[in-house]
């Protein structure tokens, strides 16, 4: 078990263990209030901090194992989050939230995952965007018409471009990329 900020963690086999790009997110949110929708849950760190907080979360995955580690650790940590198995959006028709949150899957593929499941994790397409890409251009249809979009962007990725206004929280810089925390908003 890892502990986060008072946020207790069971480590899954094939499931995205939490590393600098999950502790950032879950560390820097800003504080807001209200309906959370998290795209790509994997152990469910992020989704707990935010329950935690009080918001009313939703926390979606695409990896069976993925879910059972959300229910697992939701339940060990005490909050109660709706976990849904899901390709992104697929399952929540007619819904509408007032933060998404996701930390994407953002590298090109390389040999250096064995397991499907964990490629999946972090492998965003060939040039590391197309998730990201595919999560701006629906996530309008799922947000409340104030809401924001936080997502993390490495250095690792192909520089995209996008409608969504964009807002730096957090920059961390470690030897291997830079990773951003950022907010996507519309005016």
């Amino acid at each position: 078990m890892n502990e986060v900020g008072k946020v207790m963690i069971k480590n899954f086999e094939g499931v995205y263990e939490p590393a600098e790009d999950s502790w950032l997110m879950a560390e820097h949110l800003p504080i807001f209030n209200g309906s959370v929708l998290e795209i790509g849950c994997g152990s469910g760190i992020i989704s707990i901090h935010l329950a935690k907080r009080g918001n009313q979360v939703t926390a979606v995955d695409i990896n069976p194992k993925a879910i059972k580690a959300t229910e697992f650790n939701s339940k060990k940590n005490n909050v109660k989050i709706e976990i849904i198995e899901g390709d992104m959006f697929s399952k929540l028709k007619n819904c509408k939230f007032d933060t998404i949150v996701c930390n994407p899957p953002y590298l090109p593929p390389t040999d250096e995952y064995d397991d499907s499941d964990l490629a999946l994790a972090v492998e965003g397409g060939p040039s590391g965007t197309e998730f990201t890409l595919k999560l701006l251009s629906e996530a309008p249809n799922y947000l409340n018409s104030a809401g924001s979009l936080y997502m993390i962007l490495s250095s690792r990725m192909k520089k995209f471009k996008t409608k969504w206004s964009q807002e730096i929280i957090r920059q961390e810089k470690y030897f291997f990329e830079r990773l951003n925390l950022v907010r996507f908003f519309t005016r």
